[in-house]
């Protein structure tokens, strides 16, 4: 399914903008990196995107439909975020499941994605216990379980070595969902995404 975000803008206290009449639009399948400068507001897009913050103005379509005023979990779309919170006490196969248990599934099958994500030798492991490589794929697969309509995507590649970065550039492609995609390496963002586009920090 489709995503577009039609002039969206967002301000904190005082009138600090940070995001200013942003529009973007990515087509069913496509994935699009955004790029630019820390504190040029990449995250709080993806929060406005996905409905853990308010824009100011502006709107927000999955596949034509506005879903600017419904909930997070209604939206049908998908989150890793750059830190991302994971339950400690839980193992590796509970955190990714956990998205699955809360819609009433009470025996959810993440095996095979566990085994994408090579996670299936760490699957009763506490994620206490996880490196931060693995907390990324751990995070990685808790925003895809549910099979959302857009995947959101903020610094997905951190903590990841050359070849566990090989791997979760296959998984995301694999997923084959519309995909938003925030990354400091325009490189690797050249070579995995259909397109950039580059956020510029408000002055």
């Amino acid at each position: 399914m489709s995503l577009s975000v039609e002039n969206v803008s967002h301000e904190y206290f005082q009138g600090n903008r940070v995001i200013d009449d942003f529009s973007i639009s990515v087509k069913n399948g496509e994935i699009i990196a955004l790029v630019g400068p820390s504190g040029c507001g990449k995250t709080t897009l993806l929060h406005c995107i996905t409905g853990l913050v308010a824009p100011t103005s502006g709107r927000v379509q999955v596949d034509g439909v506005d879903v600017s005023h419904k909930n997070p979990h209604e939206r049908g779309i998908g989150i890793m975020m750059q830190d991302q919170p994971l339950y400690e006490h839980l193992s590796v196969e509970q955190n990714i499941a956990f998205p699955l248990r809360a819609r009433g599934q009470k025996k959810p099958d993440v095996s095979q994605l566990l085994e994408q994500l090579e996670l299936a030798d760490i699957a009763k492991q506490k994620v206490s216990s996880c490196s931060g490589g693995e907390r990324r794929r751990i995070a990685f697969g808790r925003s895809i379980v549910t099979k959302p309509n857009v995947l959101l995507l903020d610094e997905p590649f951190t903590s990841l070595n050359e070849e566990l970065r090989k791997m979760m550039r296959e998984s995301i492609v694999q997923a084959n969902v519309s995909t938003l995609l925030v990354t400091h390496d325009s490189k690797e963002a050249s070579a995995l995404c259909d397109g950039v586009i580059e956020l510029d920090k408000l002055k």
